[in-house]
């Protein structure tokens, strides 16, 4: 509009203006490349650096132990510097916008002065058209550089976004409109019809054609090298990921029917890397309760299966004692206590315990065997392990390697079948 009135009142007034519009657009067109590089580096290496930060303050210990300050410190220093260096070069082209935009409006308000004085001079113009010409132009200009300027702005904010909605687009767990069905009771029958799984951004299988059936009640071990695919099956159990071929049963239902959160009800877990929160002892336990909330009945029951009453009842806060972050305050065995205690505090139909007892000293592992042993009667029972004084608590062990069931069996016949070498390696 302002540069139509400029057109009217005179015509080569407008082209000094349009031409400082589309030197504008252009520079900040041309600048957009080089501010969403920038703008994805610097928030790429400033993610990488608060992880460094968090993983060594977390692993405090561990860093001393191995001297690995001064290697933390200069990956630290070096990110930190190089996203300064980032930083400084993203704000020198983000401000360089502003820059040439401004500079492009006065250099055009000039233009318009140096033609309208030779319009004048010609008699083509007055005075007093150029005086609104040469205010028209400044007004014509003004939001063209502001535009400028928010383009620069703009990539910072899309990275953002960008990165933000990566996170949101993720499946689900509990996709909208999708109805599970409600299954408050089981029999805990399991079972694995050619199951396969791939991880994410994995080239290989972890789990391939994995077949086997637990029946309710049945205590069974899970035996295997690292990495050959126990906890993957777990994994498989939980609902954590769903099968890339095949399917999980539970007492005859394809699991991802189960509402996953229900499905987690009917199972305790004791996973081989144990996580607590921040918090008290009592906090750490009941939140195997999930949302279903835990009296102190429960809660005292799975202290006492765990072992950790000798620890709540020699404390003067009892249930109420501080854990500390991640569980710092308590000893390995004590952080796998509370793990136990958590997995049971529900009562589940189906216990499924990842080396429950890797941390514990033998009185405390003979102490919860007793318990287990009592406690799991009726229930099924999965424990992987490799610890062979575990096995007494299982009547069938089932091996797996390279992801496939490479025997399956009676506890003492597996057994000797393993110390005769008789069971090989999955092809």
């Amino acid at each position: 509009l302002f540069a139509a009135v400029i057109a009217l009142i005179g015509a080569p007034l407008v082209i000094p203006v349009l031409v400082g519009v589309v030197f504008i657009l252009l520079y900040a067109l041309a600048a957009q490349g080089k501010l969403h590089e920038l703008s994805e580096t610097t928030q790429q290496v400033s993610a990488q650096r608060n992880a460094t930060l968090v993983e060594s303050l977390s692993n405090l210990e561990t860093v001393k132990t191995l001297r690995a300050e001064s290697r933390l410190q200069g990956v630290w220093e070096k990110a930190t510097a190089f996203l300064s260096r980032t930083s400084a070069q993203l704000r020198l082209v983000s401000t360089s916008v502003s820059n040439v935009a401004m500079w492009a409006q006065h250099t055009v308000a000039v233009c318009v002065i140096l033609v309208g004085v030779y319009l004048i001079i010609d008699g083509n113009l007055t005075q007093g058209g150029l005086i609104a010409a040469y205010m028209l132009s400044s007004r014509a200009m003004a939001p063209v550089s502001q535009a400028a300027a928010l383009l620069a702005q703009y990539h910072q904010s899309a990275t953002a976004l960008n990165s933000l909605n990566e996170v949101m687009q993720r499946p689900v767990e509990r996709p909208e409109g999708k109805a599970f069905i409600s299954r408050p009771v089981v029999r805990g029958e399991i079972r694995f019809d050619k199951a396969s799984l791939r991880y994410p951004d994995e080239d290989r299988d972890a789990l391939r054609e994995v077949s086997l059936t637990i029946e309710p009640g049945e205590k069974v071990a899970l035996l295997g090298r690292v990495g050959c695919g126990k906890t993957s099956l777990n994994k498989l159990l939980l609902g954590l990921y769903a099968p890339s071929a095949g399917a999980v049963m539970l007492d005859g239902v394809d699991l991802r029917q189960f509402d996953p959160l229900q499905l987690r009800r009917h199972i305790g877990y004791v996973p081989q890397d144990v996580s607590l929160f921040f918090g008290s002892l009592r906090d750490n336990i009941i939140a195997g309760g999930g949302s279903d909330g835990v009296d102190d009945e429960a809660l005292l029951r799975a202290i006492k299966l765990s072992g950790l009453d000798s620890l709540v009842n020699a404390h003067p806060h009892g249930v109420d004692l501080q854990v500390g972050e991640r569980g710092q305050m308590l000893s390995g065995g004590q952080r796998q206590a509370v793990a136990i205690a958590r997995a049971m505090v529900h009562d589940p139909q189906i216990l499924l315990l990842d080396e429950p007892t890797s941390s514990m000293d033998h009185a405390s592992e003979e102490a919860f065997k007793a318990s287990l042993k009592a406690y799991s009667h009726g229930k099924t029972l999965i424990v992987v392990t490799h610890r062979t004084s575990l096995l007494a608590l299982v009547e069938r062990i089932i091996v797996i390697d390279a992801g496939k069931v490479v025997a399956d069996g009676p506890r003492d016949k597996v057994v000797e079948a393993l110390r005769k070498g008789q069971i090989g390696r999955a092809n």
